[in-house]
């Protein structure tokens, strides 16, 4: 018996799976995925080319032969098209939800903005087999250029993305990760904030808050942070216990963070960043007299405030740093009073600085040591790097002044066994009367400037 040959109100042959609703004036497919699902695809055309019809809303390429060689690529892919259909807030839920329990605290947080982020943002509504990588970049254009998102936000947001397509990949949801592209700092702005200031800079900027009847306060706390090279929220962390004057020492033992938990603010210890930040950092006559002086005019409490660690294991008291109500200084504290010192320095000074926050107070001092010769091995210890990449890294940051001064202290110290014109040459080659002729220059070899 030969099948009824079906056509749609154009005449058009309709394939295996198709048919038309004439009551609703809507094509439907009908077929099953890798899987062994029952899959249906609905659209109100046919092909690309066809009109949507009057009142109703499609948008391009979603016209139902368009959607059913989708579906017969992901078949071919194994790709299940059920976990596909999923949104990207639904995968973001899904693999914070399987990565929390793994991850500390301050981690768990940063998941904790992506996600409100995301449920506020119309683009996580879609499903996740259908985002492109173009799709991806263009939102986070829109995320930068319509809500102010910067390099570093659009930074961890990325991050987290990415990994739920890797999982979304794993588990054949997707076919490709639409969030593996480069980010671009240049592009989002993340390259407008220096990452040192140079030593002028950091003396002029000291002295004014020294001197200033406001900030003046604040002048002992800025004065470590440039001089310890202390992560923010391992300078927060310090309680009197862990300065050590008698080994001249600074045991960096936790970090303190606050994180929104509903309606109100909650404090957390954890240990520092790196399994390189338990570490004793050393300190210097000045930095010694600024922590004496910090302990000596600190608030005596009646009763202190006790942080725990999300665990509940373990505990911490009597931080250093409080503000003017006597409640514990966390890390956006100091980013104000770094910024505005610096505002009121430049509406002061005619040559203004620029803008100066914790972690520029860190890698100044990261810079300062590599400028006066420390070792890389030495300055990765102290400054609890993971690895000494990021060591190496700042030493590519040096002032053109200080590789000037340290190239010619070299030679002047006869560190380096130069060869020089005016020495009297060692080994005198024999004459060679043989005549001899250059070969010709291979000019597709790679220029050393190109290495």
């Amino acid at each position: 018996m030969v099948d009824e040959v079906r056509k749609d109100p154009k005449g058009r042959k309709l394939k295996t799976g198709e048919t038309y609703d004439e009551k609703t004036g809507r094509y439907r497919f009908s077929g099953m995925d890798a899987s062994g699902k029952r899959v249906q695809l609905y659209s109100w055309t046919l092909t690309r080319n066809d009109a949507v019809p009057a009142g109703k809303k499609q948008k391009s390429g979603n016209s139902l032969r368009e959607k059913e060689d989708r579906f017969i690529a992901d078949k071919l892919n194994a790709i299940d098209t059920q976990g596909g259909n999923m949104s990207v807030l639904d995968l973001m839920r899904r693999y914070v939800k399987i990565k929390s329990p793994e991850v500390r605290e301050t981690t768990r947080n940063g998941y904790r903005t992506c996600l409100k982020l995301a449920e506020e943002d119309r683009f996580c509504k879609k499903k996740i087999r259908t985002i492109t990588e173009d799709e991806a970049i263009l939102w986070f254009d829109e995320l930068h250029a319509k809500k102010n998102k910067g390099y570093s936000s659009l930074h961890t947001l990325k991050g987290v993305l990415r990994q739920a397509f890797i999982m979304a990949k794993k588990n054949r949801w997707v076919v490709d990760n639409p969030f593996n592209f480069s980010l671009n700092k240049k592009r989002y702005g993340g390259v407008q904030q220096r990452d040192a200031v140079s030593r002028a800079d950091m003396r002029k900027f000291l002295d004014f808050v020294r001197t200033d009847r406001h900030f003046q306060k604040y002048f002992n706390g800025i004065f470590i942070l440039f001089n310890t090279g202390l992560r923010i929220s391992e300078f927060c962390g310090l309680i009197p216990e862990d300065i050590d004057f008698t080994e001249h020492v600074i045991h960096v033992r936790r970090q303190l963070i606050r994180i929104h938990a509903g309606n109100k603010m909650v404090y957390y210890i954890e240990e520092p960043k790196t399994e390189n930040g338990v570490r004793d950092v050393p300190m210097f006559g000045d930095v010694e007299e600024a922590f004496r002086e910090v302990i000596q005019n600190r608030p005596k409490l009646e009763k202190e405030e006790v942080v725990w660690n999300a665990d509940h294991t373990e505990s911490a008291q009597g931080f250093l740093w409080l503000d003017k109500d006597n409640r514990i200084e966390v890390a956006q504290h100091w980013q104000n009073h770094l910024r505005w010192a610096v505002g009121k320095y430049n509406r002061t000074f005619k040559e203004e600085i620029s803008n100066i926050t914790p972690h520029i107070c860190r890698h100044t001092f990261c810079s300062n040591c590599a400028s006066a010769g420390m070792s890389p091995k030495t300055l990765q210890m102290i400054m609890g790097h993971s690895s000494i990449q990021f060591t190496l890294d700042v030493y590519t940051h040096l002032e053109a002044g200080d590789i000037k001064k340290e190239f010619f202290s070299m030679v002047q110290n006869k560190n380096y066994d130069f060869y020089s014109l005016n020495r009297v040459p060692e080994i005198v080659a024999p004459a060679d009367d043989t005549e001899y002729e250059e070969p010709e220059a291979d000019m597709d070899e790679k220029a050393d400037d190109d290495d």
